[in-house]
């Protein structure tokens, strides 16, 4: 519950915020709330959840949420990896910091990093794209909605390797278990 009432305070927040070119890092200040914690420490199950405002954050900010709507795009996500390097306690303050790194013909990549005073306490990469009614939408036609066209970037180590554990997963996805 908690967790939506953050998500509708940020789309609203997000709609006066300064708008973002695609490239362009969000920045969300937010708080750990006692919903967010196990025993001591934010969940990892947390973690996940609040990368999805990061990138809510972006879409809403580069002028997209209301294409996805619009056009009924969904939001899919690969493959999602987060690395935890220090933990998060009930109300510290952090910041989100949310980034696309890189793209192909069908996915984005992007970076989401959990900082708090200066320090990274958690990196995660997601390889994502978004799905219409009939197929995958292409980077460059979420790029033409935004009215947008970025140079992609060089593609970086970590995209080659998300690639490869998505191939990898893929593989393993038509075996049955038990």
């Amino acid at each position: 519950m908690r967790l939506r009432l953050r998500l509708l305070w940020l789309i609203l927040a997000s709609l006066w915020r300064k708008p973002l070119e695609i490239l362009d890092e969000s920045i969300l200040s937010l708080r750990v709330l006692p919903n967010d914690i196990d025993i001591s420490k934010i969940t990892n199950d947390r973690y996940l959840a609040l990368t999805d405002l990061g990138r809510i954050d972006l879409a809403v900010r580069n002028g997209l949420l209301q294409t996805m709507f619009k056009r009924r795009w969904a939001p899919l996500a690969y493959v999602v990896m987060i690395r935890f390097r220090h933990p998060l306690v009930v109300f510290q303050k952090y910041q989100l910091r949310t980034q696309i790194i890189y793209w192909d013909d069908d996915s984005l990549y992007l970076r989401q990093r959990f900082a708090r005073s200066g320090r990274i306490v958690a990196t995660g990469y997601v390889y994502a794209t978004l799905l219409g009614p009939d197929s995958r939408v292409s980077p460059q036609d979420i790029f033409a909605v935004a009215r947008q066209h970025p140079v992609r970037p060089e593609m970086p180590e970590v995209v080659r390797r998300l690639q490869e554990l998505n191939a990898t997963i893929h593989l393993e996805q038509g075996e049955i278990v038990g």
